[in-house]
């Protein structure tokens, strides 16, 4: 891409993401040309009581895998591990849901083993289906409103799988109030979501009325097909990128937008 090429010129792009994961976000569009009104819906809290942490070095200790269904559940983990003087598990294999969450743990010196094609936990189950053994024990990482995808379909063919819930996702009171803020006064030309959470905190903080927040160029983007999914239980339809990635709303984005130049 040329430094002068800037096609989301003009347009202003509301991120939704958690603050923590929203500024690289938010820097990528201006990178880009666009105006990024940011509002943290979301946020992330401990979970897991530190008296469960003899009991997770148990888990840790077998040989098996170890599965992360996002980037929080890594982070929240080796967090964990630090808080409890707890060592790196040695004796697990390790399965990423996508390209994210394996560079996190590339960070912590953790070799990801096996990542599924397409970044949604359908097909993590189905990778582990084809590389694991049944005799494997098989460890997950979740938050609280993930889904029990890994358990659900791991389980009915004989794995042993044990869920770990790190964190939960609970509403950002700061960033709805900012959300609110920013609605009544200006409307949005493309509207990010990165999570069904998301979607849900921000219709329940606007309401579905009215939309002010729209304007006849307005589009929806979702991460992926879950989240696209949580938008259409309120009527709204959404583009979502070919990569389930940040990079690929990006991408996504821009796309659109220079079509929309050659009309």
């Amino acid at each position: 891409m040329r430094s002068d090429d800037l096609p989301l010129e003009g347009k202003t792009v509301l991120v939704t993401r958690n603050k923590a994961q929203a500024a690289s976000f938010q820097q990528k569009v201006e990178a880009l040309g666009g105006s990024a009104v940011s509002a943290s819906l979301i946020t992330f809290q401990k979970a897991l009581p530190n008296e469960y942490a003899n009991k997770l070095q148990k888990d840790l200790s077998e040989p098996g895998w170890l599965v992360f269904t996002s980037v929080n559940g890594a982070q929240f983990f080796f967090s964990y591990l630090k808080e409890n003087r707890l060592p790196h598990p040695a004796q697990k294999k390790i399965a990423a849901v996508g390209e994210k969450t394996a560079r996190y743990l590339q960070t912590r010196h953790v070799t990801v083993d096996v990542m599924p094609d397409t970044y949604i936990a359908e097909c993590l189950a189905d990778t582990l289906k084809k590389h694991a053994l049944i005799s494997d024990r098989v460890t997950v990482i979740k938050g609280n409103l993930s889904r029990g995808v890994i358990k659900t379909e791991l389980e009915p063919l004989g794995f042993q799988v044990r869920e770990w819930v790190l964190y939960n996702t609970i509403p950002d009171e700061q960033g709805i109030a900012e959300l609110r803020q920013a609605s009544g006064r200006s409307s949005f030309d493309y509207i990010t979501f990165t999570s069904s959470s998301s979607v849900h905190t921000f219709m329940h903080a606007l309401g579905n009325g009215e939309r002010v927040w729209e304007n006849d160029r307005t589009n929806y983007i979702s991460i992926g097909p879950l989240t696209q999914e949580a938008l259409m239980q309120y009527g709204i339809s959404s583009h979502i990128p070919e990569t389930f990635t940040v990079e690929g709303m990006l991408t996504l984005m821009c796309s659109m937008s220079r079509k929309e130049g050659l009309r």
